[in-house]
């Protein structure tokens, strides 16, 4: 009898197991004032993500065309919309670095762009997104005086640096790797029709297609 359940518990297992949703990883490198990312984030990678759930693990990299040089102890950067775009990325990283989780950090980097779009300054955006989310896993003086300081600059220098290694190059923002891979059949789709892609090439048989 015990052997007959303990089949039963390795078939029922298998089964479970052989019935998961697949999932795929998405690293998006950006800009905070770029109309291509902000429509990206809004429009296709929020909705996509509050779709498939965990099923689609994101991790965000606000650099994009960005450049930097080194002033004594610290980083000066130069960004492709302005000081203010500057601004923007440094801030989203001290947000990414202080929120770690993806249930948190999805929808503050969405909220984030949405307040963008909308007309808010980065500092505007980010406490008002941390108080309408109800974060509090960070606070926005912490998030300030991250942004305002060397931590902020040395965390995006680390952006900049994992930026401009990729291979190839990044020509274009949003760029996007899938499972860490470029595929530019699949990063072209995916910036009009995301869910076609994900379906089609990396999430085929998901209970979510």
């Amino acid at each position: 009898m015990f052997k007959h359940i303990y089949l039963f518990s390795v078939i029922f297992a298998a089964a479970v197991v052989q019935s998961a949703d697949p999932s795929v990883k998405l690293t998006v490198y950006y800009e905070s004032l770029c109309g291509d990312s902000i429509n990206f984030v809004l429009t296709q990678l929020y909705p996509n993500w509050q779709h498939f759930g965990e099923d689609l693990k994101i991790d965000f990299k606000p650099f994009g065309k960005a450049d930097f040089m080194e002033t004594g102890s610290s980083w000066n950067f130069t960004c492709q919309h302005g000081p203010e775009e500057c601004v923007g990325n440094k801030f989203q990283a001290c947000l990414l670095n202080q929120v770690p989780e993806p249930e948190e950090n999805v929808p503050l980097i969405h909220c984030f762009m949405s307040q963008i779009y909308e007309g808010a300054t980065a500092p505007e955006a980010a406490e008002g997104c941390l108080s309408t989310l109800e974060i509090t896993t960070t606070t926005n003086e912490k998030v300030e005086e991250c942004a305002e300081s060397d931590e902020g600059s040395n965390l995006l220098h680390d952006l900049g640096v994992e930026t401009k290694n990729l291979d190839p190059k990044l020509y274009f923002v949003p760029w996007v790797l899938f499972n860490d891979v470029f595929d530019d059949q699949a990063w072209q789709g995916g910036l009009d029709d995301l869910r076609e892609v994900l379906c089609t090439s990396f999430l085929a048989g998901s209970s979510k297609c």
